[in-house]
């Protein structure tokens, strides 16, 4: 079993560099203001961190089935 807190640190980095890479990226490339680079930081690493995490429980609870279902065949 993993430990929750490696989970965590993992969905947390994809977050945090989506995010930091979204406004850098709307910072350089499309002009934006500090302001709207901050806010494309906190919502991009939302959105990132939620789907990210979102990922991961389906992928435990989709693992926890197959196991249920192998020791219940045997």
């Amino acid at each position: 079993m993993h430990s929750w807190r490696r989970l965590l640190t993992g969905i947390l980095t994809i977050g945090i560099a989506v995010a930091a890479a979204s406004a850098l990226i709307g910072f350089v490339a499309f002009d934006l203001s500090l302001w709207a680079a901050l806010l494309v930081y906190v919502v991009s690493g939302v959105a990132a961190t939620l789907f990210a995490a979102w990922r991961r429980f389906r992928c435990i609870e989709r693992q926890e089935m197959r196991d249920t279902g192998q020791r219940s065949v045997q």
